[in-house]
């Protein structure tokens, strides 16, 4: 009875003692959950352990997160006082093995990982005692989720690969590099089925915080008191995009971006393509017609297609979608489209009148319009070649492709530089006419007149000096009895009023590309996507676009992932460093710098390709 009084008392004091190393080990932050499977030995593997610092400690002050003006989209709490880090499984059990055991008063406790309790990046780790092999305590490398009991750290990963274009593949490349367990393609495609059927309601959330923002700017725009349910009258900018290049994508991404403030409104994802009607549909209906079509009953719901025609009518049939729901989601109407006029979509928003007796009017990207010359230009030297004229090629005066870039330049600038229609046009049509000058048939009627004057023949006779060779000066010759019947009708038709009335605005498009390049950056174009991912590509494009870098953070804990200093900390770098390239690249003499290199690059490669000759062709050899 002694003896075992004696073996009682020792465990009491055993248990003080743990609970005691227990609070220790809360109290260096160490917080892991609790469960209990069998040992194995660890092997010198790194793994991601979830750290978190404890309540009665200092806490660190962190910046609230800036989304916009206002607080955060889904709720106003400040990062949690947590952070992860990758660390070796051997440093724990080097900083572990000076303790002694609880229960036998001996050191040499070593770290068991548990291989049959790994839960994708999460091992179960237990603390074990040689001396009288007693497991001390056991933890899981990650918390459990309150929700759906599932290890926030899995979670974490598959929101992060999702906001960074990764697929399981890629993730598992990764963590392979990094010694870690990684996710099975199951875990992944189900947490990830997870997330974008959730994304709708995060798309809900960031739609009410970019109208509020874009009825507040228009509202103090026209010093005019506006209400929730005042109709507002917008320009927008217009544009589609698709997945693979060419006009063989299944998959196309159109929408809106405010003119005045520059924030996506409104966007649209369609798809002509279903994976799962591809393997499964296919192979079922060649089993039984019946047995398909009670299997598509049941996926209809999921079905990816949402959409059937061809690629190029995808923009034209989003701005239906988009022009038709602005009233009843937004409270707007979008009266002024910019737009490209590379599709049909501004004849068909007209056609269907969305907003009834309301004319909605037609912007023009003074860029897209821009091009047009060049195009013009380049058919023209392919058409004529077809019928044995030779308008390009070697030659002085001859339409050289350096010379087509040079003439859609003179093109462009004059549409920017000029307000009125007319004063576009005098300048689009004397951009032609000084080039075909020489000095026996001088051609500078159209050309600006005063001594600052750009034409050097307008110039010397405003200071009453003798004009120099045209040979000397115009930089540009164009040969007038080869070219000017040929290019008076471009040059007439690109600079009809009608046309040119459409580019008073002097606005572009770079909004919508630079859109466009965030969502490409975040779902890769090389490889397939279907419509749920790049749908919640899009959105994470849209919040990244319209509110920072910060909104990573903000979608991150719409999942109750875990978001700390660190993720502030990277996200804030990303967005300082990024305003600094915007700044530098906005200067002049950057501009212009920048202008002067892709321009000596473009000559020296022609000269490359004038001094070889055709190099490469198919079946030319």
């Amino acid at each position: 009875m002694g003896r075992l009084k004696k073996r009682s008392k020792q465990l009491l004091e055993a248990r003080k003692i743990a609970k005691m190393k227990n609070t220790v080990r809360k109290d260096h932050e160490l917080d892991l959950d609790k469960v209990t499977p069998a040992p194995s030995t660890p092997t010198n593997s790194s793994v991601l352990l979830s750290m978190q610092t404890s309540s009665k400690k200092k806490t660190v002050d962190i910046p609230a997160m800036d989304i916009g003006s206002s607080s955060s989209l889904f709720n106003d709490q400040s990062a949690k006082q947590a952070y992860r880090t990758i660390i070796d499984i051997s440093q724990i059990e080097k900083l572990l093995s000076p303790l002694l055991c609880p229960y036998c008063n001996a050191d040499g406790l070593t770290l068991h990982s548990d291989d049959n309790s790994r839960f994708g990046l999460v091992l179960k780790l237990k603390l074990y005692c040689d001396n009288c092999g007693t497991v001390v305590n056991d933890v899981f490398t990650s918390e459990r989720s309150l929700n759906d009991k599932k290890f926030s750290i899995n979670t974490s990963a598959v929101v992060a690969s999702s906001l960074c274009g990764l697929g399981p593949l890629t993730f598992n490349n990764f963590c392979e590099h990094l010694d870690l367990p990684g996710l099975s393609a199951k875990n992944f495609y189900n947490r990830t089925k997870s997330i974008y059927k959730d994304a709708e309601d995060v798309r809900q959330a960031l739609r009410s915080k970019t109208i509020r923002l874009v009825r507040k700017e228009h509202a103090k725009n026209s010093n005019s008191a506006l209400s929730d349910d005042d109709i507002l009258d917008i320009a927008v900018s217009f544009d589609g995009t698709w997945m693979t290049r060419g006009h063989k994508s299944m998959i196309g991404v159109s929408c809106v971006i405010d003119v005045l403030t520059g924030y996506v409104i409104d966007f649209e994802v369609l798809s002509s393509f279903c994976q799962t009607c591809s393997t499964t549909g296919t192979r079922l209906k060649a089993q039984s017609p019946a047995l398909y079509k009670e299997w598509f009953e049941s996926h209809k719901p999921d079905c990816d297609i949402n959409y059937t025609g061809s690629s190029g009518m995808m923009e034209t049939h989003a701005a239906e979608i988009l022009w038709r729901r602005s009233i009843e989601n937004f409270k707007l109407r979008y009266t002024t489209m910019l737009s490209d006029g590379d599709s049909k979509a501004f004849n068909k928003v007209c056609e269907i009148k969305p907003y009834g007796d309301v004319p909605i009017t037609k912007e023009e990207c003074v860029n897209h319009v821009g091009k047009r010359m060049g195009t013009a230009l380049r058919n023209l030297v392919t058409d004529c070649s077809k019928k044995g004229i030779s308008l390009g090629g070697n030659g002085v005066g001859k339409l050289t492709q350096q010379t087509i870039k040079k003439l859609s330049k003179y093109y462009t600038r004059a549409i920017r530089k000029h307000n009125g229609a007319k004063q576009m046009r005098n300048a689009i049509l004397a951009s032609m006419y000084h080039n075909f000058s020489t000095d026996k048939r001088p051609m500078h009627h159209l050309c600006p007149s005063g001594a600052d004057s750009w034409c050097f023949y307008k110039s010397c006779e405003a200071k009453n000096v003798k004009p120099g060779k045209h040979s000397l000066h115009i930089h540009t010759p164009l040969n007038y009895d080869l070219l000017a019947e040929h290019l008076k009708p471009i040059y007439k038709r690109l600079s009809e009023p009608q046309l040119l009335q459409r580019c008073l605005l002097g606005s572009t498009q770079n909004a919508n590309e630079s859109f466009h390049s965030c969502i490409w950056n975040i779902c890769s174009k090389s490889r397939f996507s279907s419509l749920k991912k790049v749908n919640f590509s899009v959105l994470a494009a849209v919040g990244q676009f319209n509110f920072g870098f910060s909104f990573g953070s903000e979608i991150k804990s719409f999942f109750n992932c875990q978001v700390s200093k660190s993720s502030q900390r990277l996200g804030l770098l990303r967005l300082k460093k990024r305003l600094k390239n915007a700044a530098y690249k906005k200067q002049q003499v950057v501009k212009r710098r920048l202008l002067l290199r892709k321009e000596a690059k473009a000559r020296k490669e022609l000269q490359f390709i004038e001094a070889e000759g055709v190099s490469y062709s198919s079946g030319h050899f």
